[in-house]
Order: C-alpha cells, then sequence, then structure tokens
C-alpha cells in the first residue's frame, strides 16, 4: 500500500518498508545525538549537585539548561510518531519559555540579589537602545531603578504565557479540524507566527539589558556566551520552523512515498534541530562547567570608605597616650671641667 503526495503519512508495515535507507540512518543519527544529549545533562547535574553550594542558583542553572534535552527529546518523539507534532510543541515551549525566563533570574542571583544590583548599577545611566532596538538611537538613557528592572523581567515573562498559550490554542483548532499544523496558508499559523515573533523580540530586549547591565560586573560569568546558548534556541525554534514549513508549502522539499512534501519538512526540521541542540549542548556545558561564580563586592560609599578602616593597634594607641618627657643633657666637656676643679 502506497500512499500519494497529498495524503497524510501511513504507518502500515508496508508503508514502513518503503522508507529508504536515507531515512534509517537519519533516524539513528538523530537517537544518538538524543542520547549524547541526554548523558551531559546527567553529568551536568552531577557536576552542579558537587560543586554549587548554592540550591537556588543551582536549580535555575539545571532549569536553563533542561532546554536542550527536552527539545531533543520531542523531537525524536515528532521524528518516531508524527502524529505527536502539536503535543511535542507545546511541551517543547514550556520547558523554553521558564528556561528562558531563568536566565535574568541568575543574573540578578550573580549580582548578588535585585536590591544589591539596583545599587551597584544606579550610578551609571543605562543605555536602553539595544537589539532589537539598537537603531533607535533616541531612546534616552535611564537610571536603573527597581520599577525598571521588574518591566525587563516581565518582559521575559511573557513567554512564559504566550508561547504554551498559542500552541494550546492550536492544538485545540486541530483536534476540531479548524486547524493543519504546518500549512503556511492558514490564518492560524500566519497568527501564532506573527504572535510568537513579537513575543521572541520582547525577551530578546529584556535578556540583552540584563546580560549587558551586569557583564562589566561579573565578567568570570561569562555572560554574553550564556546569552547566546539561550537565545539561539529561541532563534531556532520561532524563525526555523517558519522558514522550513513555508518552503515546504511551496513544494521545495521531495515527495516520495510514504511521506508528503510537509511531513518531510516535518522531518528535516526535526532532525536539524536535535543536532543543532547537540552542539549547543557542548556549547552550554563548556560555559556552565565552571567554579561558582561569587558576589561582586559592594559599591563603596563615603560612609562605608570611613567605617572600614582598620583600627589601629592597642600598643601603638597607648603609645600615643603616653606624655612624652624630654631632659637636656648637658655636654660632656662641662662636666669634666668641672670635677676637675674640685
Amino acid at each position: 500500500m502506497a500512499s500519494n503526495c497529498t495524503g497524510d503519512l501511513l504507518y502500515s508495515r508496508e508503508a514502513l518498508a518503503e522508507v529508504g535507507t536515507v531515512e534509517l540512518v537519519l533516524y539513528g543519527t538523530a537517537g544518538g545525538f538524543t542520547f549524547i544529549v541526554l548523558l551531559l545533562f546527567l553529568e551536568e547535574i552531577v557536576f552542579l549537585w558537587r560543586r554549587y553550594s548554592s540550591a537556588p542558583r543551582r536549580t535555575k542553572i539545571l532549569l536553563i539548561l533542561s532546554i536542550y534535552p527536552v527539545i531533543a527529546v520531542t523531537c525524536m518523539t515528532t521524528l518516531l510518531a508524527p502524529r505527536t507534532t502539536l503535543i511535542n510543541e507545546f511541551a517543547l515551549n514550556i520547558v523554553l519559555a521558564v528556561g528562558v525566563y531563568k536566565l535574568p533570574l541568575l543574573v540578578t542571583d550573580y549580582m548578588g540579589g535585585a536590591a544589591r544590583m539596583v545599587k551597584t548599577l544606579s550610578a551609571i545611566p543605562v543605555a536602553l537602545n539595544m537589539p532589537p532596538c539598537c537603531c533607535c538611537v533616541c531612546i534616552p538613557r535611564r537610571t536603573l531603578t527597581r520599577r525598571l528592572l521588574r518591566r525587563m523581567k516581565l518582559l521575559v515573562m511573557q513567554g512564559i504565557f504566550v508561547r504554551p498559550v498559542f500552541t494550546y490554542i492550536a492544538a485545540v483548532l486541530h483536534t476540531d479540524d479548524r486547524h493543519t499544523p504546518g500549512t503556511a496558508s492558514s490564518p492560524i499559523f500566519v497568527l501564532c507566527a506573527v504572535v510568537l515573533i513579537l513575543s521572541f523580540l520582547c525577551s530578546l530586549y529584556g535578556l540583552v539589558f540584563f546580560v549587558r547591565a551586569a557583564d562589566p560586573y561579573v565578567p568570570q560569568a561569562m555572560l554574553k556566551g550564556k546569552l547566546v546558548c539561550v537565545v539561539l534556541p529561541l532563534v531556532l525554534v520561532t524563525v526555523q520552523k517558519n522558514i522550513i514549513i513555508a518552503l515546504s508549502s511551496a513544494g521545495i522539499a521531495i515527495c516520495t512515498a510514504p511521506f508528503t512534501s510537509m511531513s518531510r519538512g516535518n522531518i528535516l526540521y526535526a532532525y536539524v534541530l536535535i543536532v543543532e541542540m547537540f552542539l549547543l549542548s557542548l556549547l552550554a556545558r563548556a560555559l556552565y562547567r565552571r567554579p561558582d561564580v561569587p558576589f561582586p563586592p559592594p559599591p563603596v560609599t563615603e560612609d562605608r570608605a570611613v567605617q572600614c578602616v582598620p583600627p589601629e593597634p592597642r600598643r601603638l594607641r597607648a603609645a600615643k597616650s603616653l606624655p612624652v618627657v624630654t631632659e637636656e643633657i648637658e655636654p660632656l666637656t662641662d662636666n669634666l671641667i668641672f670635677y676637675m676643679m674640685m
């Protein structure tokens, strides 16, 4: 039994027998990369448990590092069971949004908390013309306050609600046969793509703000590299998928039984994403497998500088308090003449 290019993927034994050697090699390599990503994540858990004494900081790092194994496992599940694509996307977007939100919290933890971060950075105005608004030179500099810090956190936190909610709406409409996943001509697909891209840009703006503000004070934390490890999964999941789906809808992907052009596009997207998560997990392992980052020194003020002057030793203070007695000594020659006259 064969399938045409307009039908869905067949799951019978005859259809699976038509899967060529290339597909089997792709499945085998994707499974190997997924297994390696899981092993790296387990190794990072053991390392953080042994080397990091702060439980909240350890939890934040583990949630960030869980992005790569979750994406790899969900993509592998999509390869093995293509009908579960929307369920896998829902789980993927939840873990991705939570992991991205933990990065500004980790930066705040590196700075010693929100109050200490505001006190440290309040002396120098912060530039707000950052990517993706780097071309807006008219944005004035602002002094960092608790209110501004809270707004930047909200820009990143909105992804926790936006991404899973729109994925859930797409899944509900698909079960009611009102939406076909992966169809670029569908208005639901266009709406979800636009909303997810806007959510990505807002999250990117907040992430760049935190990293640019704190990087000069904790250079040993390598925040720019950690920002890349978090932003790239967002770009690959949001932008790369839309590009592959648009190309598949245009018939760019080869249509051979038992796979349609759209099915081959989804397979290509899942396989490429697994390989990319493997490479990003290696980069993240190199960045996070380091000693724990200490808090930066507190800002020195005039009052604190006066209090930090070390006290003088007791003996020195006692010696200074004693009266100094001076006595004039007569010359030795006058004494000798006096005794000779006697």
